[in-house]
This record gives structure tokens, C-alpha cells and sequence, in this order.
């Protein structure tokens, strides 16, 4: 790629009088007409104070986007609305390149076509990119349509990434603190085209997964920071296109061939800022839970509330493992065996042991759950091998040391050996 020739200097762009666009607003297609529209129509009806630009970039979509696109970008947007029809779906990361050498903006903003914008989406967005020592990229709090966390960043442990505090409530006083990170999702990200231009825009090689982890690192290697802005949400349906996890394991395997060390495990920095408690499970990986004194509050809480209210508990604290395992022994002895299995899930899926995968097994094995009994019969078989072979749990523990990265710190190799030593006295 070459450099866009928009941006005339790192603070040039919102102090000049000539009339353009402050940002423009680039969103992919394939097919889901009804998710694209109502998209842009949230779109307009939450930025009613900026100038801005929508580009639509349509992946050769086989249904209602081709005849219906136009019409109604042209209706809600007027003259500041362009349809680029591909003749064949090229996915995410050419679409958006496409897109953004159209755009002429000083700032880009890339939209999944399965979000809904809210009021004063765009405010913190922008002024974010104006500060002095400016991030390089930002991104709102991304929300489930039952205001539950899809994503306010990318967290790296030694067993790979995912959405830090996926499925917290938006009301947790964690997720409303603006924090840097390694990486951000490109569902929602906005960023100076000077700087997507200087990282190379989208590296064309994934197919729909990735791309946004790798632009994240070219940013980062030009100096710049990541921010995620949670006083600016957006609604995030999330993996709505058609095949888009087809590809994920090879989008995998090339994301480690070209960035290669380049991340390292931060999962339990951003945890112990947030006042929880950070272990390494039987399976040396990092785990996170309230911190004994919070669980004894909660838990004290608890004992007098009603089942419903006792349930809320457990939503709002994800974390939260002596409320979840007595609820779950609690809907057993009334033959609630279903509801006491998704508990005991959530318990194994936090504590991260041999002995809370049991509970799962055995209720799996009851409620002839042949998934999650297969599950937990290969992380039960799994923790005992660690246990049981010494030689095992030490090549183990040297591959999570190799690929937590240098950045991890001390703690993390300091309760790695710990665990060992617990294991293999």
C-alpha cells in the first residue's frame, strides 16, 4: 500500500477550515441486509453533531445489499455516501483497504455492519485521537444487546487471546475504566489514515480473523499506543457474517508466522489493577477470581436472598465461585440438574482444576450432555497427566514460560513455579 495523501501533520486535521469530512466512517459487507440497515440508520440517528463520511464497502452480497444499499446510504447520508460494489467477496481486510483509499477524512472509523451506534458514540472517540500524546488507535466498549461486555480490549494469557471481561456486566465499575492494551478489535476502531497507511493497512493474507490483531502490532511498533474508550459504547451483535470463523486456525497460524513473540501475556497485569485475585491453574495457565475477602462478602450477602436475586449475584460477578458452586449444589438436591451443570461449568471454566471438571462430567453424564461430558473428561484427563508425570508438567510449564513473552513479568513464571513445585513436591 501506499500513503494516503490525506493529513497535512499530527494536529493539522481538526483545526482546518476547508470543508471535509472529520471522519469517515468504512463498514464491510457480505449479505445481512437487515443487519447493514439498521446499522447505518443507528448511524445517523446517533451522530447528529459531526461531519462525517460512510463508505460501504459491498463484498459482492447475494441478497437485498445489492438493490437496497444505495438507495437508502444516498437517503439517510445524502451526498457524503458511497457504495463500492466488489464483483466478488475479497472479505474483510481488502474491503477495507478498498474502502479507506476511497475515504477522505483525516481519520478512519471501521464498522462491522453488526453493531448499532448509541447517543454520543463518536464524542470520546475522537477527542481520544486529539489529546496531546494521542493513542495511535481507539475503540469504544463494545456491549451484547443485554448490556453484558463483548469486548473493551484484547487480553493475551499463555494459552492465547481473548475479550477481557467478555460477558461482565456494563455496569461493573471495571468496565468503565479507559486502559491501554496490546490489541483492539477492528469492529470498531478508529484511527488516523496517516497511521493506517504508515502500518500497512490491513494485512490481506487472513480471511476474516486477525487482520485487526496484526494492524494492532504495526501501530504499536511505530510507537503508538491502544486505548479502549468505554464512555463511548456501541451494541455488538458479533460474528454475524456468513463463514466467518471458517478460517480460524489457519488465520491462526499465520498470525504466530508474522508476529511471533510480539505479544505477551497480560491478562493478570490488567486483573490485579482491577483488584482480583490471579493463580496459575493445573493447566499453567493464568486464572482470575474475587479475592477471599470479596467472596466472603458476596457469599455472606447471598444467604438470605431469593433465588432470582441469588442468580443476579452471579451475573454481575463473573468471578464469583463460592456463590455459583452453593447455587449449583443447592438446584441439584431440587433436581434442577441442567441449571446446576451451567454452574458447575462456570466454576471449572474459572478455577481451571481437575477436581471442578468433575462436578461437569458427572452431571454431563446424567443430563446425557455427550459435549460437555467430552469436555471435561479431556481437561479432567489432561490436569491428571500434569499431576501424575512430572517430566509432562515441566515441558508444559517451559512452553506457557516461552509463550507468555517477555513482557509477562516476574509473577507470572514466579506462580508458574509454584504451581510446579505444588504439583511435584
Amino acid at each position: 500500500m501506499t500513503a494516503s495523501p490525506v493529513g497535512n501533520g499530527p494536529r493539522a486535521w481538526w483545526t482546518e477550515a476547508v470543508s471535509r469530512p472529520v471522519f469517515s466512517v468504512i463498514i464491510p459487507v457480505h449479505g445481512k441486509w437487515e443487519l447493514t440497515r439498521d446499522c447505518l440508520v443507528s448511524l445517523r440517528d446517533h451522530t447528529p453533531d459531526w461531519d462525517y463520511e460512510v463508505l460501504v464497502a459491498d463484498n459482492a452480497s447475494p441478497d437485498a445489499t445489492a438493490t437496497e444499499l444505495a438507495p437508502l446510504g444516498e437517503s439517510l447520508f445524502g451526498p457524503r455516501f458511497r457504495r463500492l460494489r466488489l464483483d466478488e467477496n475479497r472479505n474483510f481486510g481488502p474491503a477495507c483497504n478498498l474502502a479507506a483509499q476511497e475515504a477522505t477524512a483525516p481519520l478512519l472509523f471501521f464498522l462491522n455492519n453488526d453493531t448499532l451506534l448509541t447517543p454520543g458514540w463518536a464524542e470520546p472517540l475522537v477527542r481520544a485521537l486529539q489529546r496531546d500524546k494521542a493513542p495511535g488507535a481507539v475503540g469504544p466498549l463494545l456491549l451484547y444487546p443485554d448490556d453484558t461486555v463483548q469486548h473493551l480490549g484484547i487480553a493475551f494469557s499463555p494459552s492465547g487471546l481473548s475479550h477481557l471481561y467478555r460477558g461482565f456486566s456494563a455496569k461493573h465499575p471495571v468496565v468503565r475504566r479507559t486502559r491501554q492494551l496490546q490489541a483492539i478489535t477492528a469492529a470498531a476502531l478508529m484511527l488516523p489514515a496517516r497511521i493506517f497507511w504508515d502500518s500497512g493497512g490491513f494485512f490481506e493474507g487472513y480471511c476474516n480473523g486477525f487482520e485487526d490483531v496484526d494492524l494492532c502490532l504495526a501501530i504499536r511498533r511505530q510507537g503508538k499506543t491502544l486505548e479502549c474508550a468505554p464512555q463511548s459504547v456501541v451494541c455488538h451483535l458479533e460474528s454475524q457474517t456468513p463463514g466467518r470463523n471458517d478460517r480460524y486456525q489457519a488465520n491462526a497460524v499465520l498470525l504466530g508466522e508474522r508476529c511471533a513473540g510480539a505479544f505477551h501475556a497480560d491478562v493478570h497485569h490488567h486483573a490485579l489493577r482491577d483488584g482480583f485475585q490471579v493463580f496459575v491453574d493445573d493447566f499453567f495457565d493464568i486464572g482470575v477470581r474475587l479475592k477471599p475477602g470479596d467472596e466472603a462478602v458476596l457469599t455472606a450477602q447471598a444467604q438470605e436472598l431469593p433465588l432470582a436475586d441469588r442468580l443476579r449475584l452471579c451475573r454481575e460477578h463473573l468471578y464469583w465461585v463460592t456463590g455459583r458452586e452453593h447455587l449449583a449444589a443447592w438446584l441439584e438436591e431440587q433436581g434442577d440438574l441442567a441449571h446446576a451443570l451451567q454452574l458447575r461449568v462456570e466454576v471449572a471454566n474459572i478455577l481451571g482444576t481437575e477436581a471442578s471438571y468433575m462436578p461437569v462430567a458427572r452431571l454431563a453424564a446424567l443430563t446425557d450432555n455427550a459435549k460437555l461430558l467430552a469436555i471435561a473428561d479431556q481437561h479432567i484427563r489432561q490436569a491428571a497427566g500434569y499431576r501424575t508425570d512430572k517430566r509432562q508438567a515441566a515441558v508444559r510449564l517451559r512452553s506457557i514460560l516461552k509463550t507468555a513473552g517477555a513482557g509477562s513479568g516476574d509473577l507470572l513464571e514466579r506462580l508458574c513455579r509454584e504451581k510446579f513445585r505444588a504439583m511435584h513436591p
